[in-house]
Order: C-alpha cells, then structure tokens, then sequence
C-alpha cells in the first residue's frame, strides 16, 4: 500500500527537476565569478554547493571538519546519479587496486568495473583566488549534466572537489579584497598570514601533517579514496607564461614509478592540446616548476603512486584587472618570451583579467576529467600495477625495511613519527620479541616500516637522505639551484634515531594501528617529588602549563641523580594538572621521596613578545605554532 505514495513522490521529484532548472552561479551571486572587482565568499561557495546538492541527484557535499580558526572544510563529490549511490563500491575497488590486494586477473575486472577518481584541490594559497571562483562554475556544469562530454565524465568519472583547502585564507583575503576596494591598497594580499600558522608554507605540510587542514585532507587521499589523479590548481607571479601545465623541468625525485610520470606527461599534454584549440595563449611546460620535491599537495602524491598536476595561472591583482606591457613578459621557456616546443604559443601581454584565469583554470580542469574518462579502465589498472611493482621490489632489494629503536632520546617524538606515516596510509608493524640485524639487538616493541608495500617511494623519502644533482648547462657555469627545499629526511628533522635493514627480514612483529597509542596509564605509584624528563618535549609543556597556573617549578642544575634541565614539581601542589596533561600529551614521569633542593634552580614565570611584521612572516607563524602546542604564554606586538 505504501508503494504507490513513494513512487508519486519520486515522479514530482523528477517533474521538479525537470521543471526548475539549476540556478547558474551567477544568479546565485548576482555577478558572474570571475568578473572584475567582484569574489565570492567562501561562504557563499559553500551555501551554492549545498544548494546544489540539495537540487541535483549528481551532486553530494561532505564536511569533513573545522579548520585552525573553526571554518568548515567541505568537499563536493560529483558524478551521475548512480554512481554516487554506489560510492561505497567504488572507493573499495580502488582501495584494493591502490594497495594490491588482488591477483592480476582480478585486478583486471576491478578496473573495468570501477570509476576513475579524481581530486581537484583549490585555492591552498588564499591570494591564489581564482580557483575557487572556477569551482562554482565547474560544480553547475556537471550537477546540470547537459552535453555529451560532460556525460561521459559523469559516467566514468567521480570527482572529489575541494573549492577552497584553506578557507580561513579565502575569507581573509575576500574580506580584504572588499574593505580595501577603491582604495589605493585595493588588490593588495591581507598584511597577515593567511594560515593562521603557517600562510605560504601550507603547501610544504603535505608530508609532516602539521596542520588541521592536511591531516583531514590527506585522511581522504590515502586512507578512503584512492583517486587516480590528484589536480592542485594555483596562481604564479603576473609577468611570466598565462598558464603552467605538467610535464615538469627536471630533476625528478628518485623513486617515483615511471608510469606516474609518463602519465603525468600525457594528461599534460593533452590539456596543452585542449587549450591550444581555444586559442589560450600562453600555455607553457617545463618552465621553472620542477619534479623535485615531496612537501606540496600535488608532490606528496607522487610518492603515493598518483598523477599529480600542478595548474600554475598568472596572477591579477586578486579580482582587479592589470595590464602587462610585451617587454614586461618572461616565458619560463624563454626570457624573451619567444616560441618555444614547451611554449609554442606565448602571450604577447595586454590586459589581463581574474576571468581569464578563471577560463583558463575551467578549461584545463575539463580537460583532466576528459582524459579521466577516456582512460578510466587504464588509469585503475596503472594504479594497480605500480602499487604491485613496489611491493615485489621491496621484497628483492635493499634496503628491506627501516627500524625506528624502542630507545630514543624522546619515546613520545618516535611515536609520534610513527603517527604520521600511518595517517599517510604507510605500513608499520611493532617486534613482539627482540630482533638481531647484524650485530645490532632491537627490543621488543621497537617499530619496523617495511620496504614490500604500495607507497615504498614515500617510506625511501621519508627515510633515506636525498642529494641534489649537479644540473649545469656546462662544466664551467654555476650549478642550478633547486625550485624549493632539497631535501627532507623526516627522522633527521625530528630527531628519530632509524636504521636500515639491508638484508631479507625475518620477525615476529604485529602491525600497528592508530588505536595502538592509546595513551599510557597515569602512574599511580608517584613519591612526592616527580621528575619530568628534559629529553621529551612533553615536559616543556608541563613546565609551563604549571607555571601559568601559578605552579612550583624546578628545574635540575647540578643534581646527578637524574638528567640535566630535567624539571620538578610537588605531587602535592601538581598532580591533578599532570593527568590533565598526561591524557592530551603523555608524560616521561619519575619520582623521588626526597630530595634537596640545593641543586635545583626555581623557575619563574616569564612575558615574551612574539613580533609581527606588517606582511608574510612565515618563521613568526611558525613559532606561534610551536608557542601554542607547548602552552608557552606570549604576546603579539
């Protein structure tokens, strides 16, 4: 009886849709994104996005948390109406191909059955406007679903669209950009950082997960998604090529499977073929942007076997129009800006426009979706076959595994080393009886990262130390500098003892989960003085939590009975804050019955002005970050 109600009420669904078209993002806006003088706000973007989805059966909005300053982070996934009802089904053929979990034959029917995922990240740099503008637009053509391409995508694609990953930045520099319109500082960036922490450096987070913006972007990355193509869109300096594309200039970091890059190339291509039948001058390879590197979005992909693309569009000065003068352009081909096979089309300047970029920015994503769809099946199958090639290449060469000792000069640093590799999907295990490698013993519990697994070129990265090459365009001229940082060996800058294992690894070990750091027991058993450790980072933050709340504090001068600037505090005046602190950050705790304080000096609480410049100091962010984790009281002047 219930049947006939429900199937009404899907008929005027239907009608509905029918009949109401969707509201393009220019109705919703009032002015068309892109046009001059005129930005949305994020929270606008976000209200157009659930509006769509609350419209369109190919269109679904996710928030997946809050961001430093408490902003939602949102997601749109789009995709025709059935594959979004099955994407359960699509993310674990995906997950099963990423981490070769299948025999080749399977794998084989695992590709022709799923649906290549592709990411599109914008606006990670808050000046960098133009991509978010570009998603409303991108987001209405395919929740519309008219055309044939765009049927084709909807098809074989499902997108997962980031239109801001920094939305506390977009709202700072849209607020800016609006306060500051008709002024003279009118196009100018915010006089702040727009990262709370880190402003530019938001991009180099990708393989230490720092801040809340990556950890939950990389949760869907690595750990539920497993797309086939990652696409990070932004904005260079205003006088150089109109729009940079893949292939990159070279040196490319070792240990990356060729077929990431091969496919990085053709997908590059093909978007510099797609534009140049628009007639989009400017469209330029290779250029300054190199494939050396592992800290950005689009870089730390590679190391988890996926094409990321890197969109790099000439800036204007925000939503204000500027005018470039020909003698001002710089090809990264060509100082002169001249035709090159990488730039065969240059723009000559003239007037350029946040409509341009939000063109350009449209186009080329289109493209990547297209070629997305036309090489669904090959794509998943790549995916499959690099995660399976480094998997039997960890089990023939060296080094086989690295291990991370049970002791440490700080336990709590390594555990949480630990905690990064697993949030990038890395495979860890832990001894469950000690371990001789050579002439070395391992205790039990120490950690053990295998080589045999789906991301090895991350594991090599993280772990080993990276050289440079000497790149010269001949023996007599200087060696080229790198684009970025050269190297970034994880241990080293934490200071995690590891050592590599370079014969075939036999143990008894278990692996290791999240849940695996529950936090220790608070020890019961504590004498009246307890010891903090000086060696963990966690008792600097006890000291100074203890001490704004107007705590005893000592710290050890010349006591030998345990290490030096180790601090201590009465268990009588302390410990309740202790296991407050203990649950969030665990404590290296000893205890003493007695003690002399001679030997000890009393702490005193202190100011400390953190100074910030009017502009973009990263290294004050930086330091405020630090300030915050460890409670350490300061002020901004």
């Amino acid at each position: 009886m219930m049947k006939k109600p429900l199937f009404f009420g899907a008929i005027l669904f239907t009608l509905a849709t029918l009949a109401w078209p969707l509201q393009t993002p220019e109705q919703f806006l009032g002015f068309k994104p892109g046009s001059d003088r005129n930005l949305a706000h994020y929270n606008q973007i976000k209200a157009y996005f659930e509006q769509l989805s609350r419209e369109s059966p190919r269109l679904k909005t996710f928030t997946l948390g809050k961001t430093t300053l408490g902003n939602d982070l949102f997601m749109a996934v789009i995709s025709n109406e059935s594959n979004l009802k099955e994407l359960e089904k699509y993310t674990n053929i995906t997950r099963k191909l990423a981490q070769g979990e299948v025999e080749a034959a399977a794998a084989e029917q695992l590709a022709a059955s799923g649906k290549a995922i592709v990411f599109v990240t914008c606006n990670l740099h808050s000046t960098e406007i133009a991509s978010t503008q570009m998603a409303m637009e991108l987001g209405y053509l395919l929740a519309a679903g008219t055309g044939g391409d765009i049927q084709d995508i909807l098809e074989n694609v499902i997108l997962v669209l980031f239109p801001s990953v920094n939305p506390d930045g977009q709202i700072m520099e849209v607020e800016w950009y609006n306060k500051t319109k008709g002024t003279e500082y009118e196009g100018t960036g915010t006089p702040y950082l727009y990262h709370w922490y880190a402003g530019h450096d938001n991009n180099r987070d990708w393989f230490k997960i720092s801040l809340k913006e990556t950890e939950l972007i990389v949760k869907e990355l690595y750990q539920k998604w497993f797309p086939q193509i990652l696409v990070d869109e932004h904005q260079m300096g205003s006088s150089s090529d109109r729009f940079f594309i893949p292939p990159y200039q070279d040196p490319p970091t070792p240990g990356v499977h060729p077929l990431v890059w091969r496919t990085i190339n053709l997908i590059g291509s093909r978007i510099g073929y797609d534009l140049e039948k628009l007639n989009l001058k400017g469209v330029a390879s290779r250029g300054y942007f190199t494939g050396w590197w592992i800290g950005s979005l689009d870089d730390s992909a590679w190391f988890h076997n996926i094409p990321g693309i890197l969109f790099e569009g000439a800036s204007t000065r925000l939503a204000s129009p500027i005018y470039i003068e020909p003698e001002e352009v710089e090809s990264g081909e060509s100082f002169k800006n001249e035709e090159r096979i990488f730039s065969p089309n240059p723009w000559k300047g003239g007037w350029w426009r946040l409509s341009d970029l939000v063109t350009y920015d449209l186009q080329a994503t289109l493209s990547v979706l297209n070629s997305a769809a036309r090489q669904r099946k090959e794509l998943l199958f790549n995916t499959y076959q690099i995660a399976r090639e480094s998997i039997t290449k960890g089990e023939s060469e060296a080094p086989y595994a690295f291990i991370v000792p049970r002791q440490q000069h700080d336990p709590t640093a390594a555990e949480r080393f630990i905690r990064i590799l697993l949030k990038s999907n890395i495979r860890v295990f832990q001894l469950t009886h000690p371990l001789r490698v050579g002439d070395t013993m391992f205790d039990k519990r120490s950690y053990v990262v295998p080589l045999a697994q789906p991301y090895r070129a991350f594991v090599k990265n993280i772990f080993e130390n990276q050289h440079y090459p000497d790149i010269r365009k001949n023996l007599k001229a200087e060696p080229e500098l790198p684009y970025d940082m050269a190297a970034w060996t994880l241990p080293v800058g934490m200071g995690i003892k590891s050592v590599p294992v370079n014969e075939p690894l036999k143990a008894m070990m278990e692996p290791v989960q999240a849940a695996h750091f529950a936090i220790n027991p608070f020890p019961e058993e504590l004498e009246e003085y307890i010891v903090l450790d000086s060696r963990a980072n966690h008792s600097y933050r006890a000291a100074f939590e203890l001490l704004g709340k107007g705590k005893t504090v000592y710290r050890n001068i010349d006591c030998p009975d345990f290490s030096s600037g180790s601090f201590l505090v009465k268990k009588s005046e302390a410990l309740e804050i202790l296991k407050s602190i203990h649950s969030e950050a665990p404590l290296t705790l000893t205890s003493r019955k007695k003690l002399s304080l001679q030997q000890l000096r009393r702490l005193r609480p202190f100011k400390v002005g953190l100074y910030q410049n009017w502009g973009h100091n990263m290294t004050e962010g930086w330091l405020r970050y630090v300030f915050d984790e460890y409670k350490i009281p300061y002020e901004t002047v």
